[in-house]
């Protein structure tokens, strides 16, 4: 087992033959050499976040530099199948962060930030510093998860705009506290066998939710409004709720041959 696993987004652009020798960046520099102590022949693994992992071997630690010894790259653990793309009205920055990290752990394969009525942030929440911070979280949890394909992080859009978006194939979901109708799990169930499903998008509204306005543009464009049960649930719990049984219903959280998951 690696002593530990890192995203390293350059490997994507420029992939390292087995055999070649590749200085870290900085940032993971210090986490190798001053938080894991690790040494000459300790082994880490680098993750590209497009399903590759690299297992690399530490040639060399000094304080100016930490260089390692790559292998052959290898594919590393599938995203669930069909993928689940959570759109997510703007919340507070710590609610938010929340979702971006434990979505990341469950396997969310794509973050869609909402504008919606009752937002509590602005459409430029991804500018600059704070997408940086954001896309550290995601890379984090992926290290910790064992994951090796990282979330996107797509660009704030109007509901009226996500739903557009939605692509042929993907089955439209929104959770609300209103609906008296089937349960996330069981619709998506009903979904899966009628016909062959390519996605499917979770719309989550923010902190006061969706307004009934809204959910009628849902249905409008598609979407079929279903309930995650009595409770009334803050935004970021509904949204890994939500992902869970979606996940769930889809057959990405079991283990064994059977199990769904291809990129």
């Amino acid at each position: 087992m690696p002593a530990g696993r890192f995203v390293l987004r350059a490997l994507v652009t420029k992939a390292p033959a087995p055999g070649d020798s590749l200085t870290l960046p900085d940032d993971i520099a210090r986490q190798a050499r001053d938080v894991l102590r690790l040494r000459p022949g300790d082994v880490i693994a680098l993750l590209d976040g497009a399903g590759g992992e690299y297992e690399a071997s530490i040639t060399e630690v000094s304080r100016r530099e930490v260089t390692a010894e790559v292998g052959p790259r290898r594919e590393g653990l599938a995203n669930p199948a069909p993928p689940v793309t959570l759109c997510l009205g703007m919340l507070k920055v710590s609610r938010l962060e929340l979702v971006l990290q434990k979505g990341t752990e469950l396997g969310v394969a794509a973050f869609q930030l909402l504008v919606t009525e009752r937002s509590v942030a602005l459409a430029d929440e991804l500018s600059g510093t704070k997408r940086r911070r954001y896309e550290r979280i995601l890379a984090e949890a992926l290290e910790q998860c064992g994951g090796a394909w990282l979330p996107e992080l797509r660009e704030p859009l109007t509901l009226a705009g996500a739903l557009a978006a939605v692509p042929p194939g993907a089955i439209p979901l929104m959770p609300w506290e209103e609906a008296a109708g089937q349960s996330l799990g069981a619709a998506l169930r009903h979904e899966r066998e009628a016909r062959p499903i390519q996605g499917v998008w979770l719309f989550i509204g923010p902190e006061g939710g969706f307004s009934a306005a809204e959910v009628a543009l849902a249905e409008r464009h598609g979407a079929r409004v279903v309930t995650l049960g009595r409770r009334i649930l803050r935004a970021e719990t509904a949204a890994l709720v939500a992902a869970t049984l979606a996940l769930d219903a889809l057959g990405a959280l079991d283990v064994g041959p059977d199990a769904l998951g291809a990129r």
